[in-house]
């Protein structure tokens, strides 16, 4: 188990502080992520996956191990339904984000199954975390299918590493600093949340720190580090709060999770902070609808939906032998906005008929 991150009000600035002359590169900078977001708003038309199954899926059991957060319980019904599709039986066993505890014993309640399990997935917490418990899967010949967990370990039994993994992270974090880049016109000061504990978002959080760094030398970050339990508690909005107040210069809030920074633009107005926007990466319906309404600025989508169908298609191909590539093959992004934003929902999946696209490449269509 990981320790527990520092304390929610703790913010450190990463060293992208504002280069000398920096107001003559801004231009450039500016020029060269306006590209980026301009590829970004452009829908996708490629799922990342391409190759057919040897044959039809032969049936068996796919366990998902679903936290309580919004993002996974979009993943829990999404994997049923891929399931549904490819004549699998599907099983949900319910875990705690805060008590990596209930990972373990879920872990080893999928394990246990029989016949046994031909995929289990989970999402967020580190392989540092789980580790212990590969060695029992390998020995059982299943595959473990973790989503947004950041880097993992060389294994037979975690054949695609992380679906939404560090590959991806990278590629979001690229695309909201760009935006910030060109919305700030070069002069963008953020304040990024940081969960240590979850590592997919410490690896966004250094990702994006690193990409606005290189960018654009006007630009600076700051970041505020919350633990598990402040996600639990609805503590992670008083924590930015307090670190704004801390500092003036701050104009932008990014977050890794919607749901946990939801009320956070009109809690920075109230605290006397109308100027922040809200940007970053996870939004749920309620941030798209803030989008829509001029409260928040921009979010990238991750299709979760299509994430969900990954996971099932790599067990599948697990199970056939056949090779798989990093992450599931490649995720289909687009950047939110105000113009791109068609009917809000919890997830934005383009391409849209990736069901449909996912049914032909099982030989179901």
């Amino acid at each position: 188990m990981l320790a527990t991150a520092a304390c929610g009000d703790a913010d450190s600035s990463t060293g992208a502080q504002p280069a000398g002359g920096s107001a003559a590169s801004a231009p450039a900078a500016v020029a060269s992520a306006q590209a980026v977001v301009d590829q970004l708003l452009k829908p996708p038309t490629s799922l990342g996956v391409t190759e057919s199954l040897k044959q039809a899926p032969a049936g068996g059991t796919f366990v998902y191990l679903a936290c309580e957060l919004a993002l996974c319980q979009i993943l829990n019904k999404n994997m049923n339904a891929a399931a549904d599709a490819a004549g699998l039986e599907y099983k949900s066993i319910p875990i705690k984000s805060a008590d990596p505890a209930t990972l373990i014993a879920g872990m080893q309640q999928a394990l246990a199954l029989r016949p046994a399990p031909i995929g289990v997935s989970f999402a967020g917490l580190p392989e540092a975390v789980w580790s212990g418990q590969v060695p029992a899967f390998e020995a059982a010949g299943v595959p473990l299918i973790p989503v947004g967990v950041g880097e993992t370990s060389d294994s037979p039994v975690i054949p695609a590493g992380s679906l939404n993994g560090p590959a991806d992270i990278t590629a979001q974090a690229k695309a909201i600093a760009s935006f910030l880049v060109t919305d700030s016109g070069g002069q963008g000061k953020a304040l990024v949340l940081n969960v240590p504990d979850i590592g997919a978002f410490k690896q966004f959080t250094g990702d994006f720190s690193t990409q606005v760094t290189s960018a654009c030398p006007g630009c600076a970050v700051k970041q505020v580090d919350v633990t598990l339990a402040q996600t639990a508690t609805n503590g992670v909005v008083p924590a930015v709060v307090a670190a704004l107040q801390r500092d003036p210069s701050i104009d932008y809030v990014v977050t890794v999770e919607g749901e946990w920074t939801r009320g956070g633009g009109p809690a920075a107005k109230a605290a006397g902070r109308s100027d922040i926007k809200v940007i970053g990466i996870n939004p749920t319906i309620v941030d798209l609808q803030a989008i829509l309404a001029g409260t928040e600025t921009a979010f990238v989508n991750i299709p979760l939906k299509i994430t969900s169908w990954k996971a099932v298609d790599v067990a599948l191909r697990y199970a056939q032998g056949m090779p798989i590539a990093d992450g599931g093959g490649p995720t289909p992004y687009q950047l939110l906005t105000k113009e791109t934003i068609r009917t809000p929902e919890d997830s934005v999946d383009v391409p849209s008929d990736y069901a449909a696209q996912f049914r032909k490449l099982w030989g179901l269509a």
